[in-house]
């Protein structure tokens, strides 16, 4: 269900008596007509047969069921365009969750009730015109409003009072509610009276309890809420204007993601690279300590053996054996080749 609480505070705003706007118009030139709103018929299946009289409606119960009202039928995208059933249906859950007790109260029993507040709301409208249309020097919207109820009482066939003032403060300044008054009492007026009635309404100055006057600063002219079809258009265009702007702002973040990225590959290749370039420059330190090493080593190795043939070659053989004699002479003979091999080569 759509109800979102919107309308459930209406009864807490503009609830200044001084505010009100003057009803003088088409309403005060009918000086003995009331506009009659057509009385709902509850539908037989709209509720389940409720044999047992329930107890009568609060404050508060009549307040959420106009609150209910307004909402369900002030509703641009679905307020036109829903069935007896589920319009009703709608104004019975917004009821039920919107009211702070609980409250047995069936969908017939919210017709019926809602029947009598908007026929003695649209009586007390029209007592209210033609106390305006009167225009009495010196007197009050508070003054006219209590004029509106004691001739209210006086046309009731059984003397009854107003008793819905806080519901006709909700329903006073809504476009929907004055519409339908303005078109019932288009069908109820001659043509010299409709003509009348089209013709541009004046706009009055209030004067307050405090004996200031209160200019009008808004147009008396009321607009009417959104169609359906107007309401739809403009929930279509924000919600393709909203995709596109989201798809931009993707487009924008991906670029921003992909910019990002390719950096950080690069940053990456770039210290791969240099770890690179420091493992082959280490490598080749690496060889060359390993080369120079192995040049001490022969330059140790050639050392050691030019020891051992000078010392063969400078040894007594005189006092040594025969045998060794032969050696070491056999091996200053390979000594002495060598050195001459080195020579001519």
């Amino acid at each position: 269900m759509a109800a979102n609480g919107y309308y459930s505070n209406l009864m807490r705003e503009g609830t200044n008596p001084f505010e009100f706007e003057d009803f003088s118009g088409p309403y005060a030139e009918q000086q003995s007509q009331t506009v009659e709103v057509a009385t709902l018929t509850p539908s037989a299946s709209s509720a389940r047969p409720n044999h047992k009289r329930s107890k009568n409606f609060n404050e508060k119960e009549d307040e959420i069921l106009v609150s209910a009202w307004l909402n369900v039928s002030l509703d641009p995208v679905t307020g036109a365009n829903q069935t007896h059933k589920s319009y009703w249906t709608r104004i019975y859950d917004y009821f039920h969750e919107n009211l702070p007790f609980p409250s047995d109260r069936t969908q017939n029993s919210l017709m019926h009730r809602w029947s009598t507040i908007q026929d003695s709301v649209n009586k007390f409208t029209g007592c209210l015109s033609k106390i305006a249309g009167r225009r009495q020097s010196g007197a009050t919207m508070q003054d006219k409003i209590e004029d509106a109820k004691a001739l209210y009482k006086s046309e009731d066939g059984q003397n009854r009072s107003f008793q819905f003032m806080d519901c006709w403060k909700q329903l006073r300044g809504q476009a929907k509610w004055m519409a339908k008054l303005d078109e019932l009492a288009g069908k109820s007026s001659n043509k010299k009276q409709k003509k009348t009635s089209n013709s541009s309404m004046p706009t009055p100055s209030l004067t307050t309890a405090d004996g200031h006057e209160d200019a009008a600063a808004e147009d008396n002219t009321l607009s009417r809420p959104k169609g359906h079809k107007k309401a739809k258009a403009t929930l279509y265009q924000s919600g393709k204007k909203g995709c596109t702007e989201a798809l931009e702002n993707l487009w924008a973040k991906k670029k921003e993601f992909d910019t990002e990225k390719e950096l950080k590959k690069d940053e990456r290749f770039k210290q791969a690279f240099a770890l690179e370039q420091e493992r082959v420059a280490n490598e080749k330190l690496n060889l060359e300590l390993k080369k120079k090493e192995l040049e001490l080593k022969a330059q140790e190795v050639e050392l050691k053996n030019k020891k051992e043939e000078e010392r063969i070659m400078t040894m007594d053989l005189s006092e040594l054996p025969d045998n060794q004699k032969h050696y070491y002479m056999c091996c200053r003979s390979k000594i002495m080749s060598r050195h001459l091999s080195t020579e001519k080569s």
